[in-house]
């Protein structure tokens, strides 16, 4: 369950602590002006750009077409950001392979623009604020006016977009914001999306205010050993916007995670800042116990900054940080705390079941809690910068972080970029390594990608001295152009004697893998067919580039040095069908489908990752028309022994090899009982598991994620959509087309069900839409969003020739986000 949101009240408490530990007179927090307003709600949204001339150029404050603050949007669309408008669009067999087969890209110039409209009232009391539009995120290539006046034009598809729109707006009276998006070019080779994916805000300031992403705290320890005293540096840049000159006083505090001020945690300076300047102040205190942070243990504190000028407050800032220690070794591999510690990661791109791109906060959570089940420890954003919230997840729920830049490059556009991403995530605890770019095979062994990594790396050293910095090589042996200035090698991929031979030759050059695995197989299927877009799950055949699950993890287990890896992928992805072409849109690469069910290999790396006993069969036991066949079962274990039994009747009882998985490899299938008993060292029993033959499926059931969700029409409850027999038992064969009503304080926002060939919608548009969606081995997802008002959701499923089923999640009252009316 998500902590309750941290109400106004509990704010007011902590402050009037702080007053008193400060000793100097505050004015309450709603008296200080920053403000942080969500624009996600009220927006127009039009697929297709009918107003070519809808910039002008000659002219400012002069435009046309949808960038007019006069235009009419009667017919267009209502949305809610994030939005994902190619979630909703077909597959076409002839579109592009690497991003899901969607009708989107230059052949599709209709699919491929939009447009996107609010107004927003300013009230006059805001004149003498300073005021910011931001987007965390648009896919991509997008011009922004305010009130017909150009104010920005953004090409990156993942970095934020924020601009200072004060001077343009209407104080005491309405205004227009039209973004024209444009997703006709790629960045990568894989699904991206289109739209405003991420949230947008209105921030409110003082002209003289913290510099935007102006806090960087981080903490110190003598060698980098977290023994005794924390040193914590306070950086805070302050931007001065008035006409003239002023002194300004930045005084820093901490809280402890359990909130308490720490009256050791203080400290102060007063700087005098030039009119149209920003100045960092700097400060440092001292914790004399602190309690370290990692992701078993992921404890937060929090800074916060106040600037004064004249005695009166008039900015104010919380910011959440861990203490603790990174590094790496080039003989003992990653150190978190001063102890190695072995990196269990996955690779995830930003994609899922039935909304794309464009995932609510909640969906973030989920997706972390199911990485953290299989025993995943870190997280790497392949390949582009995360959104914020994703990261405010894995500093709470505790997993390391590789933020990773979307491009090689130091020109200045790639260099902003990249300085706006490091001072946006340089206070999050997860991140614990800087990745400057993934696989850029065409120049990466050039003395230019040489010169170009050691300008970013630079920029990471100048900027967050915390840090180390990495680059994810596709390369055997090789120390050239980017290996051979990087800091920590990133290894992609080729096992073999050609790593030993490279740490031998580069002994001081630490090593990590930055990609492996790639380990493909379609859940609940059990044989290839490539023309049907099927792969086996029993990781037992690769595409060729890559290994097993078992290969590669056991080559890292056995060599300290490596620091662990990630796997590529945590989830299946939009796009990237390999080894498969058309039916298959989507890749096969997850260790979860895109809906986050398990696939047989999640029981592996849990097996090993993990210290619970673990114990899981596969395949599934219903193989009608197969009796008296020879079936091949697996059993996943970290059990010492695992015995398997069809029927009550042993077939044999077998010693785990470490970092494997056991094999049964004709087992006749007769329907029934597949059971398994995994025992420890001593012989005792400590896991037990089976699979049956289930009967045909009777009914459907429904079970969300959580009983009860916030009301505040940002919150989601996701739903497992099953088929089961007169027995209860999921049935692993089922197909079934199920429909989905909902009545009461929700909407639904997006169906799924992990198979990687079906053509199904995502999205249903309109208010008529019926929503629905077909099993895929007896599972689908389906994802439902709070409304601003509390009271109950009911969910409703139906099937030919099954009994429905009704479910209910509760919607309870919460501290609201501020919005934009």
């Amino acid at each position: 369950m998500r902590p309750p949101p941290f109400s106004c009240l509990c704010r007011l408490q902590l402050f009037g602590t702080l007053l008193v530990l400060l000793g100097t007179s505050l004015c309450l927090a709603s008296e200080s002006p920053r403000e942080r307003l969500s624009l996600d709600c009220g927006w127009k949204f039009h697929l297709g750009d009918d107003w070519p001339e809808a910039l002008r150029l000659d002219k400012a404050g002069v435009s046309s077409g949808p960038a007019a603050p006069s235009f009419e949007t009667a017919t267009w669309r209502e949305i809610q950001l994030p939005h994902d408008w190619a979630v909703e669009l077909p597959f076409d067999p002839e579109a592009d392979r690497n991003h899901g087969y969607k009708a989107l890209g230059s052949k599709y110039p209709g699919n491929s623009i939009a447009w996107y409209r609010r107004t927003f009232e300013v009230p006059k009391a805001d004149e003498g604020k300073r005021l910011w539009l931001v987007f965390d995120g648009i896919y991509r290539d997008a011009t922004v006016w305010i009130n017909g006046w150009l104010v920005r034009r953004h090409e990156s598809g993942y970095s934020p977009l924020r601009e200072d729109i004060t001077d343009v707006l209407n104080f005491g009276g309405a205004n227009t914001v039209a973004v024209r998006v444009d997703a006709t070019k790629f960045e990568g080779w894989f699904y991206e999306g289109a739209g405003i994916y991420r949230h947008a805000w209105l921030e409110k300031t003082a002209p003289l205010a913290i510099a935007p992403d102006g806090i960087f705290v981080f903490t110190e320890f003598p060698n980098n050993v977290p023994a005794g005293p924390a040193t914590v540096h306070l950086r805070t840049a302050v931007l001065n916007k008035l006409r003239g000159a002023r002194d300004a006083e930045v005084q820093w505090s901490v809280l402890a995670p359990d909130g308490r001020t720490l009256a050791d945690g203080m400290a102060s300076q007063t700087l005098r800042i030039d009119r149209g300047t920003t100045t960092e102040f700097q400060g440092e205190t001292k914790i004399p116990a602190p309690v370290l942070w990692s992701p078993e243990d992921p404890q937060l504190y929090t800074l916060v900054t106040v600037v004064r000028v004249d005695g009166q407050i008039v900015d104010r800032q919380r910011t959440k940080f861990g203490i603790r220690t990174v590094g790496f070794d080039p003989n003992i591999g990653f150190l978190l705390n001063g102890q190695r510690y072995e990196i269990h990661g996955t690779c995830n791109h930003q994609d899922h079941a039935g909304v794309g791109v464009a995932i609510p906060d909640a969906l973030q959570e989920f997706r972390v809690r199911k990485l953290k089940e299989l025993g995943c420890n870190a997280h790497r954003t392949a390949h582009n910068p995360p959104t914020p919230e994703l990261l405010e997840v894995c500093d709470r729920l505790g997993l390391l972080v590789m933020n990773e830049c979307r491009l090689l490059g130091s020109d200045s556009e790639n260099l902003r970029k990249w300085e706006e991403q490091i001072r946006r995530d340089r206070n999050h605890a997860s991140v614990v390594i800087w990745s400057i770019a993934n696989e850029e095979l065409a120049v990466h062994d050039t003395p230019q990608a040489a010169r170009a990594a050691l300008a970013m790396q630079d920029l990471v050293k100048r900027l967050d001295p915390t840090r180390p910095v990495t680059y994810a090589a596709n390369e055997k042996n090789v120390f050239l152009g980017t290996n051979s200035v990087i800091e920590v090698r990133g290894w992609n991929y080729h096992l073999g004697p050609h790593v030993d031979d490279y740490h031998a030759e580069h002994p001081l050059q630490p090593i990590v893998g930055t990609e492996q695995a790639s380990v493909v197989g379609t859940r609940g299927i059990y044989t290839n067919d490539y023309n049907r877009g099927h792969v086996s799950a029993y990781d037992i055949v690769w595409p060729g580039w890559d290994t097993t699950a078992e290969s590669w993890w056991t080559f890292f287990a056995e060599r300290r040095w490596l620091s662990g890896a990630f796997v590529w992928t945590g989830f299946d992805y939009r796009g990237e069908p390999s080894p498969c072409n058309w039916p298959s849109i989507s890749s096969h690469f997850g260790v979860l489908d895109t809906c986050g069910f398990p696939k047989d290999s999640f029981y592996y790396y849990q097996s090993w990752w993990t210290s619970k006993p673990v114990l899981h069969l596969a395949p599934h036991w219903n193989w009608p028309g197969k009796e008296g066949q020879g079936i091949r079962v697996q059993a996943f274990s970290n059990c010492a022994e695992v015995e398997l039994f069809l029927n009550g009747v042993s077939q044999g009882r077998q010693a785990m090899p470490r970092h494997s998985k056991l094999f049964w490899r004709d087992v006749e299938y007769t329907p029934g009982t597949l059971s398994a008993k995994g025992y420890d060292a001593a012989g005792k029993v400590i896991a037990e598991t089976k699979v049956e033959t289930t009967g045909a499926p009777v009914q459907i059931v429904l079970t969300p994620d959580r009983p009860t969700i916030d009301a505040d029409g940002k919150d989601v409850a996701v739903f497992t959509v099953a088929a089961v027999d007169a027995q209860g038992r999921v049935v692993p064969l089922a197909q079934n087309s199920v429909n989905f009503a909902l009545e009461g304080a929700g909407r639904i926002i997006g169906v799924g069900n992990g198979d990687p060939n079906c053509h199904e919608p995502d999205v249903f548009v309109g208010p008529q839409a019926r929503w629905s969606r077909s099993l895929f081995n007896g599972l689908a997802q389906i994802i439902v969003q709070s409304a601003r008002e509390t009271g109950e959701i009911q969910l409703m499923a139906s099937a030919d020739g099954l009994a429905p089923r009704t479910t209910t999640v509760q919607t309870r009252s919460c501290t609201l986000r501020p919005s934009v009316p």
